[in-house]
């Protein structure tokens, strides 16, 4: 799911899959009992909500489609065994597409479970798929081919019935998206930062609750995006998104920090009313940035070098 011209899809998969063979070490295993043809696989992918903000773009919304991108691939676990994987070998661009299941039986006794993205690891157990916010980078102004990776999903027990297999994912993750509003320039970093480790950097979640969610390990004041291929000619908006754990930024000030090429740091601070849920889309209007120097600012060390960002903003 490397691009969003929609949060949503319905697509309908022809699919003969044959029992486990050798070659396919990551299928399930045990002895194989009267399987089911299965003839049609449904993804349903939902919007992420819109909370508040209005769009003018229409690369997400309510009203855009949802398109697959080459090598997307869903894992999926039956109710007892190892996982197995649907990947994309047809219909990049368009919402449907072909998945090769590599040659695996889904039996009419058995219940399902997904989740995206897939993670190729035999032994991976069901009840701690992990997860990770760092690394996220936007290359271009306003793109979102970057959060496909970050947009953790999964879906509850499936059952196959008269040859059909419908998966309805969950989103994990909320969607930030912050419009900035900036001078001339190239610009390198944006970073959303609180006065203490409210956001998720690294996490897990189980397929066996009954109600899957981020259980976090990893926490960090700030979440960063990289940023690659934005550069203004004159003072204009750019949109950038990134995705976070579900967190309780209710009253909170936060720091929106982006930084350029020329090392000069523009600081905007924004509270929310909001308490930041799964499958939501948020969004700062930030047209009132103050440059201020890396000794007020947020930055320890360089940013382009890997450093890191932290301290109060005055």
């Amino acid at each position: 799911m490397n691009r969003y011209t929609s949060l949503i899809s319905l697509f309908c998969i022809p699919l003969f899959l044959i029992s486990c063979s050798k070659s396919n070490p990551v299928c399930n295993q045990e002895d194989p009992i009267e399987a089911d043809v299965v003839k049609s696989v449904s993804f349903i992918v939902p919007n992420f909500k819109i909370i508040d903000g209005i769009e003018t773009k229409t690369q997400i919304g309510p009203n855009s489609s949802f398109q697959w991108s080459e090598n997307d691939t869903v894992g999926i676990y039956p109710n007892s065994g190892s996982q197995v994987y649907f990947a994309m070998t047809e219909g990049a661009g368009a919402s449907s597409a072909e998945f090769d299941g590599g040659g695996w039986d889904f039996k009419p006794s058995a219940v399902y479970y997904s989740y995206y993205p897939f993670i190729g690891d035999i032994y991976l157990k069901r009840d701690h798929i992990p997860v990770s916010y760092l690394g996220q980078k936007q290359i271009g102004t306003s793109s979102t081919s970057h959060i496909g990776p970050f947009d953790f999903m999964y879906t509850g027990a499936t059952s196959s019935a008269s040859g059909k297999l419908n998966f309805s994912y969950h989103h994990l993750s909320t969607l930030l998206t912050i419009k900035a509003t900036l001078p001339a320039g190239t610009y390198t970093k944006l970073a959303v930062t609180a006065p203490s480790e409210v956001f998720t950097t690294t996490g897990y979640f189980s397929l066996l609750s009954s109600s899957p969610a981020v259980v976090s390990t990893g926490h960090s004041n700030q979440i960063v995006v990289d940023l690659e291929g934005i550069t203004l000619t004159e003072q204009s908006m750019f949109m950038v998104y990134l995705l976070l754990a579900p967190v309780d930024v209710h009253g909170v000030e936060l720091t929106i920090s982006v930084l350029n090429s020329q090392k000069k740091e523009y600081q905007q601070k924004k509270t929310t009313s909001y308490v930041y849920e799964a499958g939501n889309q948020y969004t700062f209007n930030c047209a009132a940035f103050t440059e201020v120097p890396q000794s007020m600012g947020l930055i320890v060390g360089d940013w382009d070098d890997g450093g890191t960002i932290g301290g109060d903003a005055e």
